[in-house]
């Protein structure tokens, strides 16, 4: 699983050649393999799950209230720490809550969902549908979470600004870089929400990706609460300026930005490393081929709702995470030479080494086409 380096220039208009030697497999297939030996109970809500949340709660609100009772400056900042990886472990938490691996009331579902929304900044409803598609088109062009291809390089300033801030082999500087991930992930999520909902046309070439997700918008109830989710979101922050933070912009930061800050970066890690190493696969949705499992500590995934076993995740999105490592073994048992497993660090490291567009299915490319790698397959 190495990434080789060479000096060719991609085709203008991406190519699907590079597939031809992939033998690629449908995760339908995988999944018919891999449920004869799952148990039954794997595939039902996993209400216990609900317990983080609990807790997340507890320790998230607790550190907020001890901020504003404090008056010393270092411990108010590691509890609004606290908050943000807290706010991480929510922010999973609803990416479960939401594929329905946790309650099976919808309703519930939904309110439990908007709770996390309100701290983190985004509307739970647009963000499902949108990660929906993704899992519909993993793989494909039309993915809403994929990176460049060629015909959307950079081409004015501001995007050539944007993309020397990623992580890849040409960032200004990976401290940068790295900060600027925890704005990356707001970022994604206004500009995926503006041309879904906004604009009737975008003027990148991303059009088609753009286009899909109009679809899922067209109606005016979907519409309406997502205007809905953003208005109460507005005035929970408001709220928490006004009244908990009373009108201190440092403590208002302490107490909801930062911890949102932290909370985006550990989300947009995960979502860098989980996919933009890998392939695109076209119209075959291969996740041991298009995504990328990683090796973290068992309290991390315990914290992260186990958000590493990434592959694991596209095979059985509605089973709970809390099973995932038993399908993380048979992978490792019945697919050695296929299933893609590394540590976070190594994913991290091989980000800041390739480029971010791709030049064609399986090679990433800087965006003038003189730096060529190989993207991460598995060894067959």
């Amino acid at each position: 699983m190495e990434l080789n380096n060479t000096q060719k220039r991609p085709r203008a208009v991406l190519s699907k050649d590079s597939l031809t030697n992939l033998k690629l497999i449908s995760k339908s297939e995988y999944r018919s393999v891999l449920r004869k030996h799952l148990p039954e109970e794997y595939f039902k809500p996993n209400i216990k799950h609900t317990s983080l949340y609990i807790i997340s709660m507890m320790i998230y609100f607790s550190c907020m209230f001890s901020i504003m009772g404090l008056n010393f400056v270092p411990f108010k900042l590691a509890l609004s720490i606290i908050m943000g990886i807290t706010l991480g472990a929510l922010t999973f938490f609803l990416h479960d809550l939401c594929h329905g691996s946790i309650i099976q009331s919808k309703r519930l579902t939904y309110f439990t969902g908007l709770s996390v929304g309100l701290l983190n900044l985004f509307a739970p409803l647009f963000w499902q549908r949108v990660h929906n598609l993704h899992h519909a088109t993993t793989g494909h062009t039309e993915d809403p979470d994929r990176s460049y291809t060629i015909d959307e390089k950079p081409k004015s300033l501001t995007e050539k600004i944007a993309y020397k801030t990623r992580l890849s082999n040409e960032s200004v500087n990976p401290i940068v870089s790295l900060i600027l991930m925890s704005s990356g992930f707001f970022w994604y999520f206004f500009n995926t929400m503006y041309y879904g909902l906004v604009a009737k046309k975008t003027s990148i070439k991303e059009e088609k990706k753009y286009q899909r997700i109009q679809q899922l918008f067209k109606g005016k109830r979907e519409r309406a609460i997502v205007t809905f989710e953003l208005i109460v979101i507005f005035l929970f922050q408001a709220f928490l300026f006004t009244v908990v933070a009373k009108y201190s912009f440092v403590n208002y930061i302490l107490i909801s930005l930062l911890p949102v800050a932290i909370s985006h970066f550990i989300a947009m890690l995960y979502i860098h490393t989980n996919h933009f190493l890998s392939p695109l696969t076209g119209d075959i949705d291969d996740p041991l081929v298009n995504s990328l499992s990683l090796k973290n500590s068992w309290f991390v995934d315990k914290i992260f709702s186990n958000f590493s076993h990434h592959v694991e995740h596209h095979l059985f999105p509605a089973m709970s995470s809390d099973y995932y490592p038993k399908v993380r073994k048979l992978l490792l048992e019945m697919y050695p030479d296929r299933f893609q497993l590394i540590p976070m660090k190594d994913a991290v490291k091989l980000l800041f080494k390739t480029p971010r567009i791709y030049g064609d299915y399986t090679h990433l490319v800087s965006p003038d086409g003189k730096t060529v790698a190989n993207c991460l397959l598995p060894k067959i």
